[in-house]
């Protein structure tokens, strides 16, 4: 057996238990890695994320130019109406008393005593007739009664002779001195001369009656104020001819109460059925706009002219002061209750097409509705309508005629809209 000598130095036995030594990795290998993988990012973005992106935009430019295209209104809401508001009326002011004074009997004017302007109590003396014609009547009436008056004495002297001549008659009929023939003849001459006395007594009364009548002709040739107000109208002159009666007859005086005058109205059938004796008004005129009257319903015509279809109002005014003129054209101002309020909208609102009164709305896939309206009041810009909205309504404002039922709109943003 050959023996062998195995010999180890002391860094090969320094190195026994130590790891294997790991091969490295050339530096080309490395960065061809690199490369490599950073290119494998690059083509994933440009193949995926990047194409998504640019889709996404695209649709959002898409749907950009569709809004765009579409009509972009602006939208408001309807308001309801107050359940009472005022309401101003063109009217006039008229007197509560007024009359035009004619004469009662015909002559000449001989005097009047006051003129266009003045301020008459009742029972003043306004003017003076002269009545020849019927002073002279008076005269003739006065003669007449006298002449019936010796009538009648006549008539009843002659009635006491034959009741004496009756009873005289009687006694000798009682005594046969005088035939029944006698006696008959004389009892119907009494009764004659009996119903004479009463004619004349008829005569009489008429003939005082006649001179009453003519008396009460000559007292209307003093005119007298009826109640107490003022002239505001004269139409005759000293001398001019006058004649009794109206109608054709000319007129004396035009006489005005205007201590309180009334202010007359005439409202349209929407608001008649709610305006009521009692409630307060306000009366304007122009000509004095620092001042306000203020007044009651004092009645109304309970019914519509059938050619205006409106009804007349009348409010008392207190007019102490005389500053309102009857005949002046006024505004009044009355508070009206509507039980069924209506909805307000901008007039602009309004369309007016061959189906009648219509309104385009907005409903929430924002396409165009249009309704038909009934208009229940003109109030300048703003309309009431009685029917045809909800307070919830997106009620387009200036339509025109590009909307149609269905189309599609965009809203204006609040700060495009004003």
């Amino acid at each position: 057996m050959n023996e062998h000598t195995l010999t180890i130095d002391a860094d090969t036995i320094d190195d026994i238990g130590d790891p294997a030594p790991v091969p490295s990795v050339p530096a080309w290998k490395l960065a061809f890695l690199i490369v490599a993988l950073t290119g494998i990012i690059v083509a994933a973005f440009f193949i995926g994320w990047l194409p998504k992106t640019h889709r996404q935009q695209a649709l959002v430019e898409t749907v950009q130019r569709q809004k765009e295209m579409l009509p972009i209104v602006e939208i408001v809401l309807p308001k309801p109406a107050l359940e009472t508001v005022e309401v101003t009326f063109p009217g006039e002011i008229e007197a509560l008393e007024e009359t035009v004074i004619y004469a009662r009997t015909s002559g000449y004017l001989k005097r009047w005593h006051v003129d266009i302007g003045d301020t008459v109590q009742q029972g003043q003396l306004l003017a003076e007739i002269d009545t020849p014609e019927v002073d002279q009547q008076l005269q003739q009436a006065l003669a007449n009664v006298e002449q019936l008056k010796a009538r009648r004495q006549v008539a009843e002297t002659k009635l006491g002779l034959t009741r004496y001549t009756l009873t005289r008659l009687d006694e000798l009929l009682q005594s046969q001195a005088a035939s029944r023939q006698e006696y008959d003849e004389s009892q119907a001459e009494f009764a004659v001369a009996e119903h004479q006395v009463k004619v004349a007594d008829a005569d009489i009364a008429a003939g005082m009656a006649e001179l009453q009548r003519i008396k009460e002709l000559q007292s209307f040739a003093k005119v007298y104020a009826p109640f107490a107000g003022t002239i505001t109208e004269r139409s005759i002159d000293l001398g001019q001819l006058v004649t009794a009666g109206s109608g054709q007859a000319q007129s004396l005086f035009r006489l005005v109460s205007t201590d309180r005058v009334r202010g007359v109205v005439h409202v349209p059938q929407i608001y008649a059925f709610n305006i009521e004796p009692g409630e307060q008004a306000q009366l304007l005129v122009r000509e004095m706009a620092d001042r306000t009257f203020v007044g009651q319903v004092a009645r109304t015509a309970r019914s519509l002219d059938l050619q205006t279809r409106t009804m007349r109002i009348e409010i008392e005014f207190d007019n102490s002061d005389g500053q309102l003129l009857p005949g002046a054209y006024v505004q009044v101002r009355l508070p009206v209750r509507r039980p069924n309020p209506p909805m307000l909208i901008p007039a602009s609102a309004l369309i007016f097409n061959a189906s009648g009164s219509q309104i385009a709305t907005v409903n929430a896939e924002n396409l165009v509705e249009l309704r038909a309206v009934d208009v229940d009041a003109d109030y300048g810009n703003v309309l009431g309508i009685a029917t045809g909205i909800e307070s919830t309504d997106r009620i387009v404002v200036n339509p025109g005629e590009r909307l149609v039922d269905g189309m599609s709109v965009a809203i204006a943003e609040p700060d495009a809209a004003g």
